[in-house]
């Protein structure tokens, strides 16, 4: 009796397992890096399209007009309270804030965090390290590449230009949605991607299994039959209908037993 372990069963369900598993992590790898891609992708264009609305809701002439020190004025508040309303009105935002040119540096103007008692900085609070991405914000939409660290956590920002009565320039709108958001984005795919590949693997591991049971049951049939033609017993009926070689080996002991029982026959007639 085959044991378990050397059945031919276990190596083809264990063979189809392991080739549905490199298929699976061919396919994982692939995919998962191209979605997680695509998705960043589709975030950065949310940020951008947020930005933009922004943009182009806000006074720019106003926002020119404000000065350090005017925190607590109605300009100033009624503006906060149009990009807290903004931030809101998306879950996901951490911060929507405003940044204008001082010189050769960008100046925080206005933070959308003032109301709700997570404001970051006051108006002409220094941008220490402004990044390209804000600088070309003047002249058009930008988006960052990657994850940036800010004060208020790592984040990926979107930026507009805010435009004044005349079409110009006056700053721009930067708009951070949490890093986290984006990572969870991405684990939600990769984690559908693992569901996959384990049903799949289940689904496969049970496939091969019946069929490869159905097979081992006819060969059982045929070594108990062998056995028993061993010690002379050819009242032997084979049952098995099969159109593959399990079939064949079958019809060729069928053939066998026949011929054992004319060839026994004779031998019994010239005694």
């Amino acid at each position: 009796m085959t044991s378990p372990l050397h059945s031919i069963m276990t190596k083809l369900t264990a063979g189809f397992i392991i080739l549905v598993l490199v298929i699976s992590g061919l396919t994982f790898y692939f995919t998962y890096g191209a979605s997680s891609g695509k998705i960043q992708e589709s975030t950065q264009q949310e940020l951008l399209a947020l930005a933009s609305i922004t943009a182009s809701d806000l006074n720019g002439d106003e926002i020119a007009k404000l000065q350090p020190g005017m925190e607590s004025e109605v300009l100033y508040l009624m503006n906060v309270e149009q990009l807290a309303a903004m931030a809101k009105s998306d879950g996901e935002i951490v911060k929507i804030y405003t940044l204008r040119k001082n010189g050769d540096q960008m100046e925080y103007v206005i933070d959308s965090g003032y109301n709700s008692g997570t404001r970051n900085f006051r108006i002409g609070t220094p941008e220490p390290n402004p990044s390209d991405a804000m600088i070309r914000a003047y002249s058009g939409r930008e988006v960052e590449r990657e994850f940036i660290q800010r004060p208020w956590g790592t984040v990926l920002s979107a930026y507009a230009p805010i435009l004044g009565a005349t079409g110009k320039v006056i700053g721009i709108v930067g708009v951070d949605m949490d890093a986290r958001v984006v990572q969870k984005r991405m684990s939600f795919v990769g984690q559908t991607i693992y569901l996959i590949m384990f049903l799949g693997i289940i689904c496969a591991g049970l496939i091969i299994a019946i069929f490869s049971r159905t097979m081992i049951r006819d060969i059982h049939i045929l070594i108990d039959s062998a056995n028993r033609i061993s010690r002379g017993d050819t009242d032997v009926a084979i049952t098995i209908t099969r159109n593959d070689e399990i079939g064949e080996l079958a019809s060729s002991f069928k053939r066998m037993v026949t011929s054992l029982k004319i060839l026994m026959h004779t031998d019994y007639k010239q005694e």
